[in-house]
């Protein structure tokens, strides 16, 4: 059940004004602190650092890019969606299901976070930019966001545009979804000659142990787990709303958590 937010109720003699800011409220006010902006620009230099910079993780750096692993980032852009596979077999690169799975769960959880476009009205930094960054480069561009935005809680007065009416829609959440849990199905029964899901699992964490590529795949899996809820309480203060099923969704069940909170918050206008 939601609840509206009643921002300007008066405190009575018996409650404190204090009394009267919501959980969301609460977490929207700190939400832009420095210490937490401190906070992401660090995480950031550690995801870029250690991820792509290092000689740490498995794999060449990003300073010694292999053409293995440029073919690699080639074939599953082309198998994106899992479209080619699907439409023309013969003429799609041959990959590793559970890659290709992981691969476009990473991209598809990166394109959930479009749903928070209409937070890109009143910023100093445009938004779009760093969006259509992390549906290509993750949390190279994701973090950073988190880092230069400015906590706004207004509610819009002008019109959606046509990119905020269809992130503000169900149906683009719906829509991700089901990419997600198709992307999960491929990468367990994909290409059956594969082998077993147990088969399946062993074959990447092995990949995992030994490629960059599909290595970064998993660490961003990680930080957009850890990172997906920043964005809400600004979004839930927005519409003057609140709802803790919703909020804790989106802070701690994995990418389909963002799916949860888009499915049941308000309309904006």
């Amino acid at each position: 059940m939601t609840h509206p937010v009643s921002d300007s109720a008066p405190a009575t003699a018996s409650q404190p004004a204090s009394a009267n800011i919501s959980p969301v409220s609460e977490a929207a006010s700190t939400h832009s602190s420095p210490w937490q902006r401190g906070g992401v620009w660090l995480a950031w230099v550690v995801y870029v650092g250690y991820l792509l910079l290092s000689d740490l993780p498995p794999g060449p750096s990003l300073l010694h890019t292999s053409p293995d692993t440029l073919r690699e980032a080639g074939a599953l852009s082309l198998n994106f969606w899992f479209v080619l596979p699907a439409l023309f077999p013969a003429q799609a690169p041959t990959l590793h299901p559970a890659l290709e799975g992981l691969f476009n769960v990473v991209v598809t959880w990166g394109l959930l976070f479009w749903g928070f476009a209409i937070e890109g009205r009143q910023q100093r930094v445009p938004m779009l930019p760093f969006l259509i960054g992390t549906a290509f480069l993750t949390n190279v561009f994701y973090l950073p966001w988190l880092g230069l935005r400015q906590s706004r809680r207004d509610r819009p007065t002008r019109p959606l545009n046509r990119l905020e009416t269809i992130t503000e829609s169900r149906a683009y959440p719906i829509a991700l979804m089901i990419i997600l849990l198709a992307a999960i199905a491929w990468g367990l029964w994909g290409r059956a000659d594969f082998g077993s899901i147990s088969d399946r699992w062993t074959d990447l964490v092995q990949i995992v142990q030994s490629d960059r590529l599909a290595y970064s795949f998993w660490i961003d899996l990680l930080v957009f787990w850890l990172f997906q809820g920043w964005l809400v309480p600004d979004d839930m203060a927005r519409r003057q709303w609140q709802d803790p099923v919703a909020l804790w969704s989106a802070r701690l069940i994995p990418a389909f958590g963002l799916v949860i909170y888009f499915l049941r918050r308000p309309p904006i206008t």
